[in-house]
């Protein structure tokens, strides 16, 4: 299907919603659900388990995030917005979608490399992330139409598998039901231009069949970071997601077919070059604008999903069968301009004593990044239980195909005829998984739940070397690799559980867990002091956590534990140590992943959240935060603190909604977060994260089912750094003020 026949398709699912008539789908309609009605967030039903319990009930530090909660603050279109509320879990924002990554319990980061995440990443259950390049984040189209978001955090090895070390994230998409219904929304943002639409229409076709059509568009040709040599904004978008969902329920079975597609345009990677003055071959210091970047590289990132899952439930009396088949295509692409400076703006800077005469700077260098990685994954289980006994045995199978390339340009000179190289790599990998567990109910309020899960992983490489303009090999023998791992593990949870009261829980639980090993394909330039290591290893770990949680007032809901990891050949991102300041290497370094060392992390966290009366109107107020913090004990790296690890974090999330007739309301909601302390880098001489406070404003009326709103993201313009570098500095978006319509059905 052509761009312009996918969008006609996306516009024509979104008006068809706003076409539609009575109720809003999965949910009753966030507009028409005051706090006073709604359930205290512990009777939200979860399958943290994988199994359906009450989120009061599950003896783990879980979230969820209702699609009423989410729909109050605006939505969500990225995993920062998403994820903002969440103790312990921070979003590692690189500037572009295609490489940031989320964090969960100190949970180590793979920035700028190959390598796999620290936290499970689902959606509907199935495991979606991996590859070379965008596979540590969602994408735009994970978070179109979403149901509900389970937040499991800490270590879920026995039951998630590979990379749940710090916790696991299921995007729950909303599902077809069975009547006629929908919603449709349109955003705009003025500062950026950023036009954008989303919808859903439920269509029932007969008895226990149909059908649900989702859709998401964004228009957005300018930004705040701009790119004056090619007339181009970094952090524009432009692109569409489509869904359709087909549902048949008949008897005992349930059953859901989802296709799905993204083209999609999405910010690309910017940073600014900071280097002071008396840097040696910078007399001057050259410091570049904090939101103007002379690249003569046009920047661009694209990230395009296609999608396939079967989801198949039944009943089986006693006990459920759950079968879900995933198979998912992602294509992701991103051009970066490895001096960060034009030809022209290099000569400025030159004749300005900005930058030495002799200074070795080729501005035409240039990396083209692609990724397409193909995923399919098979789970199967089935839950049950028998008296004090509850039980789920289940096996899963991942396998994971990646043709991954960096093309690196540079200007040919006598000494060296060569325009640059690409260098191609296949990746493989087969993961193979049984698992199960077993719960007992000792008495009415203690019970012991123990879990299992044995995992065989297989991975492997091909990887070359090419001169582009002749096409021969090149780079010797080291730029020739063919290479394999294969590993197993056994990862297990034991729980104990206590009611304290018939509203309390309180439980303590050890576990594992390993992040697999791999393969960094991005290989260094031959004059980096410190040359990218190919291989590295699995990371294992072991968690103990203690917590409190429940619901001992009327709508309200509190969680407290604590926890403390240890972790074996820790995972953690360096570079190479070329850098622009780097006579013998100018160019941008090469990050890439390696076995640190032993080493330990722990931290508390705490959320509350309490549904209030407020005269006729109505309110909820969420609150959360957490300290943490880790160190390396082992190795090279002995004594430093874990990188990107903030000290503390912490939210609070106010609604209201007050009627001022029978039909009309007015709404407001404030979300405010922050982050204070931690380290940038696992180095001695790393800066410092940078702290910052950020409040959303959302404030509306609502008449019946439609409501109109004005909002003000980072409403106080507060710029901070996202990363910092030894001559790079990444900064955050500036506020954006905009405008929502929203209809619901």
């Amino acid at each position: 299907m052509g761009r312009q026949a996918h969008l006609l398709f996306c516009t024509a699912a979104i008006w068809a919603a706003a076409s539609a008539t009575p109720a809003f789908g999965q949910e009753e309609s966030p507009e028409a659900l005051p706090a006073a009605e709604a359930a205290d967030d512990g009777a939200i039903v979860v399958t943290a388990r994988r199994r359906e319990e009450r989120l009061a009930d599950v003896p783990t530090a879980a979230s969820v995030i209702d699609i009423t909660s989410l729909t109050d603050r605006g939505g969500a279109t990225g995993s920062g917005e998403l994820l903002a509320d969440q103790p312990s879990v921070r979003f590692n924002n690189l500037n572009s979608s295609v490489t940031s990554e989320i964090s969960i319990r100190a949970s180590s980061t793979a920035r700028a490399t190959n390598g796999d995440p620290s936290v499970g990443l689902y959606r509907n259950g199935a495991y979606i992330a991996g590859g070379p390049v965008g596979g540590r984040n969602f994408t735009r189209l994970d978070l179109l139409d979403i149901g509900r978001v389970e937040v499991l955090r800490g270590t879920q090895g026995a039951l998630y598998g590979r990379n749940a070390v710090g916790g696991a994230i299921n995007i729950i998409s909303a599902e077809p039901q069975f009547d006629l219904s929908g919603w449709a929304s349109a955003r705009y943002g003025f500062e950026n231009n950023s036009f954008q639409m989303q919808g859903a229409v439920n269509v029932p076709l007969a008895d226990g069949l149909a059908l649900r059509l989702s859709g998401d568009l964004v228009e957005q040709d300018k930004g705040f970071f701009y790119n004056p040599d090619n007339d181009v904004y970094f952090d524009r978008q432009k692109g569409h997601g489509l869904r359709g969902q087909l549902r048949l329920k008949r008897g005992p079975v349930d059953a859901i077919i989802i296709a799905e597609t993204q083209r999609l345009t999405t910010p690309a990677i910017h940073y600014q070059i900071f280097i002071p003055a008396g840097t040696p071959g910078f007399p001057g210091g050259y410091i570049q604008d904090r939101f103007r970047y002379p690249w003569n590289t046009a920047p661009r990132a694209s990230q395009d999903v296609d999608g396939l899952q079967a989801i198949v439930r039944v009943d089986l009396g006693g006990a459920d069968l759950t079968s879900t088949t995933s198979f998912r295509k992602r294509h992701s692409e991103y051009d970066l301009d490895n001096d960060a400076i034009s030809p022209a703006e290099l000569a400025r800077a030159r004749a300005a004593g900005e930058v030495g005469a002799l200074t070795p700077l080729d501005p035409n260098t240039a990396s083209y990044v692609v990724d397409t990685t193909d995923n399919f994954s098979q789970d199967i289980h089935v839950t049950g239980s028998n008296g004090p006994l509850a039980w789920l045995v289940g096996a899963e199978m991942l396998l994971l195909d990646s043709d991954f390339s960096v093309t690196t340009t540079r200007t040919p000179t006598l000494a060296n005829p060569s325009p640059g190289n690409i260098a191609p790599a296949r990746l493989h990998f087969e993961s193979y998984a049984a698992y199960g567990s077993l719960g007992y109910d000792i008495t009415e309020s203690l019970n012991l739940t123990g879990e299992l899960r044995y995992t065989r992983d297989s991975r492997s490489i091909s990887a070359r070397l090419y001169d582009l303009g002749t096409g021969l090999p090149t780079g010797g023998p080291s730029r020739v690799i063919d290479d394999s791992i294969n590993a197993d593990n056994l990862s297990y949870n034991a729980t104990l559980s206590y009611k304290l009261t018939r509203d309390v829980l309180a439980y303590a639980k050890v576990g594992s867990s390993y992040r697999a090993g791999g393969f960094n394909t991005r290989l260094s330039d031959p004059r980096a002091p410190s040359p990218v290591q190919v291989l590295f290893g699995n990371e294992n770990s072991t968690s103990y956590e203690a917590g409190f949680k429940g619901s001992p007032v009327r709508r309200g809901y509190f969680a407290i534990a604590g926890y403390y990891t240890e972790l074996e050949d820790l995972i953690a991102q360096v570079d190479d140590g070329c850098a622009l300041t780097n006579p013998a290497c100018p160019v941008a370094a090469v990050a890439y992943l390696t076995n640190a060392g032993d080493a330990k992390s722990w931290g508390v966290e705490a959320e509350y959240s309490q549904g209030f009366d407020l005269g006729e109107g109505s309110g909820r107020l969420a609150l959360s935060g957490s300290r943490q913090g880790g160190k390396v004990k082992s190795g090279r790296y002995d004594g430093l603190e874990l990188a990107q690890v903030p000290d503390w974090l912490a939210s609070a999330n106010l609604n209201l909604r007050y009627p001022v007739t029978n039909d009309i309301s007015l709404t407001s909601n404030v979300l405010v977060s922050g982050q204070w302390g931690g380290k940038q880098e696992l180095t001695a001489s790393s800066v410092d994260l940078d702290d910052y406070v950020l409040v959303n404003l959302r404030v509306g009326v609502e008449v019946g089912k439609v409501s109109i709103s004005a909002f003000a993201n980072n409403l106080f313009d507060k710029i901070y750094y996202v990363a910092q570098a030894p001559t790079i500095n990444r900064y955050s978006q500036p506020r954006v003020i905009g405008v929502e319509g929203r209809i619901s059905f």
